[in-house]
């Protein structure tokens, strides 16, 4: 469905907003990816390339930073409008996902159309192999997700696997955890004409179930549902059904919102369910998934059969994302403390967002605070956010709804805090480590002024360029050195060249000095464009 014909009540799914109402702009939305390249980065060398600008607040210690690379994803925050159409404000720069260094330069972008958007950007392994993945897909103009895919591209940026969703359920882009040849993912779909009136609703309302798959990358082939509808009573929700019809459309109740996936060995998974405030482990069936049972359950309300933890003080969690367990019983959450969504709008908070680190003790089966890390001001993330314990005992947070994210020593001291420009936020921040060898070659251009010339160099995700070296000459098939060697300076490295030239070339050299690429011959006559993607 093309986005700029949704013109329904809907609910704003992406943001996990249980039985809260958006309404459609009257008006025919612009594509959810429409952008502004005020603000965002325009280089001469790659000149379809416009990722973000983003800015640190506060000094950064660069040292005390962990090993890796940020892996951000951005897209609009929706519930930032244009007055005139009720639209989300157009980004700064094209939605994608991003890779940034240590002083939020970037390392790769890739722009994807603009009648999408991209988030959950991380590093993983399949087949053995280094690869990226993310979710791109279609979002209405209020959040609800339309339809969306995973990707996964490998270490040269080639696409190596996507998946969509089977059954009738959508790929919700909360999460996408590949184990060898398979991938566990988030996924939902509506069930239409369900009885709601145990929990206030309607008698043939609709609700938005939620589940667990796991999919054979291979051939896309749906292996296996846990489907929550079949483990966990609606009465767990901590959102309620609307009671009454809309424009006499029923609004699905999104009573689970399912944000995050953690594969545990042997035959374990721990999921997040948002709308009940609890995540849950599960011993997987192997034999049948939708047959595994919950183990159990930290945070929402008890239930029969369901062991449970008790929280000590400040150490329980609301609107959560992100719950991992680490070895020694440590569990990492986003606690997002907001919001319950209702009459269009989101509610007061009930506190401050925090990135929390909770001890559990399985004995007693109480829960206890060990760290929590706070934004100064304080602020409330309405929706998505993430926890990072990296390996060095840095914690990396990515604020949500809120557009930061930032990187504390696990003494809580900040090293590092990113601002996003305008509406741009990214679902999560991730720090890992990337090696990128593009199959593509290296990017340049040229501008002369004032008898000087200025050649431009990038490699759009090559991680391994230390160094440029500068080739001219009267024609690509008779050139010279004119500049030995130009240290590599952001994604783009300006380059002085005495004299003037109409043919150049660019090697990019490693710390060693040797050649890892040679672009083409630039610049060229005008003609219609052969490069690879977006260059």
């Amino acid at each position: 469905m093309p986005l700029q014909h949704i013109k329904t009540l809907i609910i704003a799914l992406a943001t996990g907003a249980g039985a809260a109402l958006l309404a459609a702009s009257p008006v025919a939305a612009s594509p959810i990816g429409t952008f502004t390249t005020k603000g965002a980065y325009t280089f001469v060398s790659a000149p379809k390339l416009h990722p973000p600008k983003l800015r640190t607040l506060g000094p950064t210690n660069t040292k005390k930073l962990a090993s890796g690379y940020f892996m951000v994803a951005n897209f609009p925050n929706l519930t930032k409008t244009q007055p005139a159409t009720g639209t989300a404000q157009p980004m700064v720069g094209q939605s994608g996902p991003l890779i940034l260094d240590s002083h939020l330069q970037p390392v790769w972008f890739y722009p994807v159309p603009t009648n999408v958007v991209a988030f959950g950007l991380r590093a993983q392994t399949y087949k053995g192999k280094p690869v990226l993945t993310w979710w791109q897909g279609v979002i209405s103009n209020v959040g609800a997700t339309i339809s969306g895919e995973d990707v996964v591209v490998d270490q040269h940026y080639r696409t190596v696997a996507t998946l969509t969703g089977k059954d009738g359920w959508v790929l919700s882009g909360h999460e996408i955890v590949i184990s060898g040849h398979d991938a566990w993912v988030t996924a939902y779909k509506n069930i239409n004409n369900m009885d709601l009136t145990p929990y206030h609703g309607l008698p043939s309302g609709v609700l938005t179930d939620a589940a667990v798959q796991e999919y054979d990358l291979t051939n896309g082939k749906l292996l296996g549902t846990w489907d929550a509808l079949h483990h966990i009573p609606l009465s767990q929700s901590q959102t309620a059904p609307a009671p009454v019809l809309v424009n006499g459309q029923a609004i699905p109740w999104d009573a689970y919102h399912v944000n995050s996936i953690q594969l545990l060995g042997p035959g374990k998974f721990l999921v997040s369910m948002r709308s009940d405030w609890a995540a849950y482990l599960v011993d997987i069936n192997q034999a049948n998934l939708d047959a595994s049972n919950i183990a159990w359950a930290l945070g929402g309300k008890p239930f029969a059969g369901v062991q449970t933890f008790a929280f000590g003080p400040n150490a329980s969690f609301q609107w959560q994302h992100d719950v991992e367990l680490h070895p020694g019983n440590v569990v990492s959450v986003f606690d997002d403390a907001c919001c319950v969504f209702a009459q269009g709008k989101f509610q007061a908070p009930n506190g401050p967002s925090r990135a929390l680190v909770l001890k559990l003790n399985m004995g007693n089966h109480t829960a206890s605070l060990d760290a929590q890390y706070s934004r100064h001001p304080a602020v409330d993330a309405a929706f998505l956010g993430n926890t990072d314990l990296l390996p060095n005992g840095n914690v990396a947070v990515g604020w949500g709804s809120q557009p930061f994210f930032s990187e504390y020593s696990k003494s809580g001291k900040l090293l590092l805090d990113a601002s996003w420009p305008g509406p741009d936020l990214s679902y999560r921040a991730f720090v890992q480590n990337w090696v990128g060898t593009p199959f593509f070659g290296p990017s340049g251009g040229v501008r002369k002024a004032h008898g000087k010339s200025t050649v431009y160099a990038s490699w759009d995700g090559a991680t391994q360029v230390a160094a440029w070296r500068v080739l001219a000459g009267p024609n690509g098939k008779h050139l010279t050195v004119v500049v030995a060697s130009k240290a590599k300076s952001g994604f783009e490295t300006a380059i002085p060249v005495k004299g003037s030239f109409k043919a150049y070339k660019l090697q990019a050299l490693d710390a060693r000095g040797r050649v890892l690429r040679t672009s083409g011959t630039f610049p060229k006559p005008k003609a219609p464009s052969t490069s690879p993607g977006f260059y």
